[in-house]
């Protein structure tokens, strides 16, 4: 069914604008009528056509915030157990819906379920904004009759690794924060207050010494349009080529693999990841999806190229009669601490719910070593941001020492 974006004036004489689904363009003016308003302009939504034709933005142009996903699906998962029926509940979610490209995502998904199609194949349609875990999980609850909590599963999950991402967003905002500063602050004194002490010196007849010669070299590059031109040029560049080069499989494996020899953030990457695989797998076990079509469609979501091949190995490994346990022992991501618990939960046959507790585990670690991280970043920062403007201030002072010296003779 088509989708029609409008202006219209309400009762009060205030303009609305907003969007609405309709057989026809007359359909869609007379379903507005009803309501009270009075068409201003109306055309057909262009996002379809723009989509086939700029693919590689529709993840920047067309987004959907994943805190709306989930409120989605807790809605509906709320509404369906309820015992409203699915196309009345989806009827009352788009009334509400504010993110306008998840309100046109539904409106297809409830007119392709008001046609006979079930909820898993319309949302399967909608990958940019549904993943795979979305459909597989709804198709099984389907099955089972209990999609429903399903849902809500899934809008827990949505939770879950949003509080994550806010946690290391809040970790890295202090330290941000601090960069900023400190670039500006060197910007300020190499682009302004360095070139007037360097005229002093040239004046002066002053003899640099070797730190005074490195600083005036790095404040004429602020200073002289040309070198800030190359400066800016061979940064981008380098920022274009890495990007590319990280985009190719062989350069994100490559990439992954270093980030995960670093001490720090390579131990902090691997919970990450972990936390986010365990807690995947814990809903999907939970919610009955056999464990290698459960892990199928964890290594597509994974977003990890390391670790997504890792799990098609095990997949392989589990299909032949092995443990997920002994699948995963090679595995450079895969803990200790998690291959105990796995076993565990293997001898007790309670796998879906050790996932669960590995997942809390792995989430608390994960909060306690961006703490930690974040602890280690402060006073790093400051000692760096002191140590630039102490290499500046010895840049000034050492001529200024050596011409008073010579004065004094």
């Amino acid at each position: 069914m088509p989708i029609y974006r409008y202006i219209a004036f309400n009762k009060k004489g205030k303009e609305e604008k907003g969007i609405i689904d309709a057989s026809n363009l007359i359909a869609a003016r007379k379903t507005l009528r009803v309501k009270g308003l009075y068409v201003k302009t109306m055309a057909e939504d262009s996002e379809k056509k723009e989509r086939e034709l700029f693919p590689f933005l529709t993840k920047l142009l067309y987004r959907v915030p994943r805190r709306d996903v989930g409120l989605f699906a807790r809605q509906l998962g709320t509404l369906i157990d309820a015992g409203i029926p699915l196309d009345r509940s989806l009827a009352n979610i788009i009334e509400q819906t504010e993110n306008e490209y998840l309100k046109k995502a539904l409106i297809q998904i409830r007119a392709d379920v008001v046609e006979g199609e079930s909820l898993s194949e319309s949302l399967k349609k909608h990958g940019a904004i549904f993943p795979p875990m979305y459909y597989n999980l709804i198709s099984i609850g389907e099955k089972t009759g209990a999609y429903e909590q399903t849902l809500v599963r899934l809008a827990d999950l949505e939770d879950a690794n949003q509080a994550m991402r806010n946690k290391i967003t809040t970790a890295m905002f202090y330290p941000l924060i601090m960069m900023s500063l400190l670039g500006s602050i060197l910007i300020f004194l190499l682009a302004v207050v360095f070139p007037q002490i360097e005229q002093l010196f040239v004046q002066m007849n002053a003899e640099l010494p070797l730190v005074t010669r490195i600083v005036i070299g790095v404040s004429h590059i602020f200073t002289r349009w040309w070198s800030l031109l190359l400066f800016v040029g061979s940064v981008g560049g380098s920022i274009y080529f890495f990007k590319k080069w990280k985009s190719q499989p062989k350069g994100r494996e490559t990439w992954e693999r270093f980030i995960l020899t670093k001490p720090v953030i390579g131990v902090l990457n691997r919970k990450v990841i972990l936390a986010r695989f365990s807690r995947n797998l814990g809903v999907m076990l939970q919610s009955r999806v056999p464990l290698i079509s459960a892990l199928q469609v964890i290594a597509k979501v994974v977003d990890h190229l390391v670790f997504e091949k890792e799990i098609l190995v095990a997949i392989e490994r589990i299909k032949e009669g092995t443990k997920m346990t002994d699948a995963l022992r090679d595995s450079v991501i895969v803990n200790q601490m998690m291959l105990g618990m796995l076993s565990a939960g293997e001898a007790s046959d309670r796998i879906p719910e050790m996932v669960g507790k590995i997942a809390d585990v792995l989430e608390d670690d994960v909060d306690a070593s961006i703490q930690k991280l974040s602890t280690m970043l402060e006073p790093a920062m400051m000692v760096v941001m002191g140590g630039m403007i102490t290499l500046i201030m010895t840049a000034v002072m050492l001529p200024m020492y050596n011409l008073t010296k010579q004065m004094q003779l």
